[in-house]
């Protein structure tokens, strides 16, 4: 799996890989993986300043609420697909190191020898990339969808405070 594989393989390797999870995912009875929120839907509650949120009902409080935890749902399993790119691609990263690391200098930093690995070897190239470029992702949505759980419990919280003043006035 050295520089004589094509580096496109990569990809359509991992694309392999991918369908497999999604697979998964299906058997497991999980819908596939589509934005359920609109930019333009969830820019508006993200947005919301007090007086729009005072203004809302006990009802609107509580599906607001549900569309923020769709949105969350969504970017967890994105979340998850990045991570299950950088595994993978890492894997078959340390596969490679491991046939080619011993023929450099053994007083070599391992980055170093990483670093002239990848830059020989096109096929490590490629997943060298794909590890880079869905660290990257996954570094855009840390904490995104627990953020947006949150949002969602304190919509919730204010549905109950509405709802619980209805019912006492």
């Amino acid at each position: 799996m050295s520089g004589n594989v094509n580096c496109q393989s990569a990809t359509d390797k991992m694309n392999v890989v991918i369908k497999v999870l999604d697979e998964y995912e299906d058997k497991c009875g999980l819908p596939s993986l589509t934005n359920p929120c609109q930019q333009e839907e969830l820019n508006q509650y993200l947005q919301m300043n007090r007086t729009q949120i005072e203004k809302l009902s006990s009802e609107d409080c509580v599906q607001i609420a549900y569309r923020l935890d769709q949105t969350a749902f969504y970017i967890q399993r994105l979340y998850n697909r990045e991570q299950a790119r950088i595994l993978w691609a890492q894997n078959e990263l340390n596969s490679i190191l491991a046939t080619q690391i011993d023929s450099y200098n053994k007083y070599w930093k391992h980055e170093m020898k990483v670093a002239m690995i990848v830059k020989q070897d096109p096929y490590a190239a490629k997943l060298h990339k794909i590890v880079n470029y869905a660290t990257q992702r996954t570094q855009r949505l840390t904490n995104m969808a627990f953020l947006l759980s949150n949002l969602s419990n304190t919509m919730k919280a204010n549905q109950r405070s509405k709802y619980v003043g209805q019912r006492t006035t």
